[in-house]
């Protein structure tokens, strides 16, 4: 026997109702508004295409959310594209339909108008008079007949998505909005409260319009991802400077292409317009840099117009000068940084005095340090362990991909454990548990490498600690974590 309820009664009759998809359609202008949640649920479960479009076109109040389904993945992709038609629908009249009152389609996952009503989001902050519940919408336009006009204006119809802007491959929601372009129509005012580009953009015209339809000052999260050069980036300076409530900002793969057509002063110009935009970012939080090779010898350009409100930096994936490091230890505001990520950022002797500056002006802070993949050598750690055995507030510090002998791993542990408790530690395997010729680790070197390990921590761990190695297509490690 089946453990599932039997359906409702209400279920079964809205099945056979729905059946005549033509019937339902006509019936829908005497429907009671308490009525269409349940049927519209029931019509995109039997995935009644033309029923989905005429109930948005007729929906009866302002707000249809549907992006708990979205988060879940069970809207149907036809069922989408039906609700996103008859939305364009209700986007080319002059004048809205009657008893229809829909004003927003949210389709953002963990929307805050789903956050008091789970079970039917589409219900939440709309209220339903009694005197209107089980009455025909056609009775109530009657009686609303005398005060109200009988041609009300459509007003601006409002689109809430995070919005992810690609060439090859959109997702529904940006190929409507670009076929609604290339039709000549209006687009929706839309609110993003993340916005992300992805591969090759749009073409300019495309992008620029869509763009100017963005509510701007909604955006909280921006992705720029391996999709715009130097000069297109420019181009959406503008835009850029108006998300004034930005709190996370990536930015990653950003080049110079064709080199040979930028000089160093044309390159200067680009960078200036792009930085001067963070100026009015004053929430921003978290900025991740990701590859971008065209900041070399100019970070500073950027860390100037950076505010006092950064928690998490990561400078990753690229080549930073001298210069570079040393106004990242003089030109940020160190007040807030709890994560600090270097991964991937090749060091030379003349950048430990920038290193252990940055240290030492986060050490009252710094809670999450990387400096993955750096290929830091003894004489580099040594020279920065002071610094960062003033960390105080340092609970994971990962470390692979640096070429340290057992020695000055060993210093570095002394350093870092007592008093503090780090909770996850990730170290490279010692240089000398590695074969010179074939450079793959010598399986006896390293077990005996653990067992030293091992009782060094039995020696100055405080806590109980669990060891593991791992390795995978670039990098092997040892994975220590510390219960506090």
């Amino acid at each position: 026997m089946s453990s599932s309820s039997p359906p409702s009664l209400f279920a079964l009759a809205s099945q056979s109702i729905l059946r005549n998809q033509a019937q339902v359609i006509t019936a829908l202008d005497s429907l009671p508004a308490m009525l269409f949640p349940p049927f519209f649920s029931e019509a995109m479960s039997s995935r009644n295409v033309k029923t989905v479009q005429a109930m948005v076109q007729a929906w009866p109040f302002p707000c249809l959310s549907l992006g708990h389904l979205m988060e879940a993945q069970q809207l149907d992709p036809d069922i989408f594209k039906a609700v996103l038609y008859g939305f364009g629908v209700l986007l080319d009249l002059e004048v809205r339909p009657p008893g229809c009152n829909l004003e927003v389609l949210d389709l953002w996952t963990k929307s805050p108008r789903n956050l008091n009503s789970p079970t039917q989001p589409w219900n939440t902050g709309i209220s339903i008079q009694k005197s209107e519940v089980g009455q025909p919408r056609t009775r109530r336009r009657r009686l609303d007949h005398a005060s109200a006009p009988p041609r009300q204006q459509l007003p601006d119809m409002q689109l809430d998505v995070d919005l992810c802007i690609q060439r090859a491959g959109p997702d529904p929601v940006l190929l409507f909005l670009i076929r609604r372009l290339r039709k000549g129509k209006r687009l929706p005012q839309i609110c993003c409260r993340k916005l992300t580009f992805v591969g090759k953009r749009p073409k300019l015209p495309i992008l620029t319009r869509i763009m100017d339809n963005v509510h701007l000052h909604c955006v909280q999260e921006v992705i720029i991802s391996y999709s715009l050069g130097l000069l297109d980036l420019a181009t959406l300076a503008p835009y850029l400077g108006q998300m004034v409530h930005v709190n996370t900002f990536q930015l990653s793969g950003v080049c110079i292409y064709p080199r040979r057509f930028f000089t160093d002063q044309k390159v200067q110009k680009l960078l200036t317009i792009v930085t001067s935009q963070f100026l009015r970012m004053r929430q921003l939080k978290h900025l991740h840099l990701d590859s971008v090779f065209c900041l070399q010898g100019r970070l500073d350009q950027l860390l100037m117009c950076v505010g006092t409100t950064l928690e998490t930096l990561a400078i990753t994936h690229c080549s930073l000068a001298p210069s570079d490091l040393c106004s990242l230890s003089l030109g940020l505001c160190y007040s807030r940084l709890t994560s600090l990520d270097l991964s991937d950022v090749s060091f030379i002797p003349e950048d430990l005095e920038g290193l252990r500056a940055v240290l030492l002006r986060a050490s009252s802070t710094l809670v999450r340090l990387y400096l993955c993949g750096c290929w830091i050598t003894d004489t580099q750690l040594t020279a920065v362990l002071p610094a960062l055995g003033l960390c105080v507030q340092l609970q994971v510090f990962r470390f692979y991909g640096n070429t340290v002998s057992r020695g000055v791993l060993e210093s570095l542990l002394r350093h870092i454990l007592p008093p503090r408790k780090p909770r996850h530690l990730v170290l490279p395997f010692p240089m000398d548990c590695y074969l010179p010729i074939e450079g793959s680790h010598h399986r006896g070197r390293l077990q005996g490498y653990l067992a030293e390990l091992r009782w060094l921590l039995q020696d100055i761990a405080t806590c109980r600690w669990s060891l593991e190695t791992h390795s995978n297509f670039k990098y092997d490690m040892i994975l220590l974590q510390f219960d506090v």
